[in-house]
């Protein structure tokens, strides 16, 4: 009989819910075709109680529920079109953030919507990156403090206290839209992110997809252990619809076997040959897993040292012998008998005179003999 009172009140609330999602939807279709602002106040304003619930108040405290992200380390309210219809034709939506002791939103993005947040209390780390070639800004603010965080910047707060925050954001769409940055990637193709990533594996591609949290998360493992909290298993449910295009491996590591010091590799299913890292080719077994050999790091920076020094060593050689090759044809020869002798005699000088070379006399003589002449 319990049994059957609890499978009743199940129904009976389903039923509500599907109803009041059908009025909501009905209510923002009719406030979207409107001719005008004063139709749609009269809209809003019809005596029905799932539209007086929307007459322009939006209650933070007890929010509709399809307006609450939970995740582990806090929430997150959104007053938006979907959930708001009073917001169809104005230009605004508000986010409220609770974020529990290490509490992180996690990176994600806006697509259709530019948020200026204020900061209730605390301190509240906030990191953004607007594009690709930009650089990476970060700002903690605190209490009665504001950052602005561009439409379609990759975005992210943290509350690294071990006490909770509390932030308000204002964006200007009433559908200003979210797309988590990890769960994003890792909704593509497998074999997309799997070459995005530097070739790690489809199946690591897929262990890792399983294992992002859901938003609200927890940040940081120095937080957590200065704080004293055990994340333990966080939810994982807000992942990217798969289908035919975005398939999972069949055949792969679950959230509890995989670890990220796992090694995969990528399977060729078409090639019976592995490549080794100076590009010999190897007769494998057919059907064998075959995996791509990369040079590490490591090894192109030892080679590029090898080759400096060897081009080194070539220029040093090459001047050497050229330096010796010059030295040898500017070198001249003195006999010995012609040490101390005049390299070109005066035309007074006797070359054939044994006796030595007096600088000072042959001097004297040239001058006498010019002054004579």
């Amino acid at each position: 009989m319990f049994s059957s009172l609890l499978l009743s009140i199940t129904l009976v609330a389903s039923a509500v819910t599907a109803q009041t999602t059908t009025d909501v939807n009905s209510l923002i279709a009719e406030l979207i075709t409107a001719p005008d602002h004063s139709s749609r106040v009269g809209d809003l304003s019809q005596d029905s109680e799932a539209r007086r619930v929307y007459l322009f108040v939006f209650d933070f405290a007890n929010p509709p529920a399809a307006g609450v992200t939970t995740g582990a380390g806090g929430h997150l309210v959104l007053a938006s079109v979907a959930d708001f219809p009073a917001l169809v034709g104005n230009g605004i939506a508000i986010a409220a953030g609770f974020l529990g002791p290490c509490g992180m939103n996690t990176p994600h993005t806006h697509p259709r919507a530019t948020e200026f947040l204020y900061l209730v209390n605390g301190s509240l780390t906030n990191g953004m990156i607007t594009e690709t070639g930009s650089r990476f800004i970060i700002n903690n603010i605190t209490m009665d403090q504001a950052m602005l965080l561009p439409q379609g910047s990759i975005h992210f707060q943290f509350n690294d206290n071990c006490d909770p925050v509390h932030f308000v954001s204002a964006l200007n769409s009433e559908d200003p839209g979210v797309l988590l940055a990890a769960q994003g990637l890792f909704g593509l193709p497998p074999a997309i992110v799997a070459a995005s990533l530097g070739q790690i594996g489809v199946e690591e591609v897929a262990g890792l997809a399983t294992i992002i949290p859901d938003d609200i998360a927890f940040g940081s493992a120095e937080c957590l252990a200065r704080c004293g909290i055990n994340p333990g298993q966080q939810p994982t449910n807000e992942q990217v619809p798969r289908v035919s295009g975005n398939a999972l491996p069949s055949a792969i590591m679950t959230a509890s076997t995989w670890s990220p010091s796992a090694t995969t590799s990528y399977t060729n299913q078409s090639s019976n040959q592995s490549r080794s890292i100076l590009g010999a080719v190897a007769d494998s077994s057919s059907g064998s897993s075959n995996t791509p050999s990369r040079m590490q790091p490591i090894e192109i920076a030892l080679i590029a040292v090898v080759g400096v020094m060897g081009a080194g060593y070539i220029v040093i050689a090459a001047v050497f012998f050229w330096r010796r090759s010059h030295q040898k044809h500017n070198r001249s020869y003195v006999r010995p008998g012609m040490k101390g002798r005049a390299l070109v005699p005066s035309f007074d000088t006797d070359v054939s005179d044994d006796k030595p070379y007096d600088p000072a006399a042959a001097s004297e003589q040239s001058l006498y003999s010019h002054a004579h002449a």
